[in-house]
């Protein structure tokens, strides 16, 4: 690999902080094992089957989670889930299932955990996964899908959390 510019590095930091993007918690496992993380890298694939794609540092334990149980859910948050996208992106210094307190998580079809207030939660299970440098795309065919009521959503921009209300 050639070298990487670290002007050009930072730039495209830049430029990515600069889309603004859905804030997801993508979870995986059950119970003590349960593992998450905040993440905008998430993306539709496929309508026929109905597939997503999420891209997980592979140095994370969400990463180890979502291999091993082989299944993970894409919460995408309201506005009112900001606390959640904190707790998740290691704000609260909350490590493994701990992150999980101070919300309400069912299981859909997969066993992960799905979030109560949630703008939508995708259920999948995964069908290929691909390694591209520090992370892992995932590919999950989606199981189960459950709407939650009409919110403002949590959006990401410019380095911080950001509301269309």
């Amino acid at each position: 690999m050639e070298p990487i510019d670290p002007a050009l590095v930072e730039a495209f930091k830049r430029a990515m902080g600069l889309t603004a993007s859905a804030v997801t918690v993508i979870t995986a496992g059950q119970g003590e094992e349960a593992r998450g993380l905040t993440a905008t890298a998430v993306a539709s694939v496929s309508i026929a089957p109905p597939t997503l794609l999420v891209c997980v540092n592979r140095e994370g334990d969400a990463h180890r989670a979502i291999a091993r149980s082989r299944a993970f859910c894409v919460n995408v948050l309201a506005e009112a889930n900001l606390p959640v996208a904190d707790r998740f992106a290691g704000r609260h210094g909350l490590a493994g299932a701990s992150k999980f307190a101070g919300a309400d998580w069912r299981s859909l079809v997969t066993g992960a955990p799905a979030l109560d207030g949630a703008l939508v939660s995708i259920d999948c299970t995964l069908a290929e996964s691909v390694e591209a440098y520090t992370h892992t795309v995932f590919f999950g065919t989606v199981r189960a899908v459950r709407l939650g009521g009409a919110q403002p959503p949590l959006i990401h921009f410019d380095r911080a959390y950001r509301s269309l209300a």
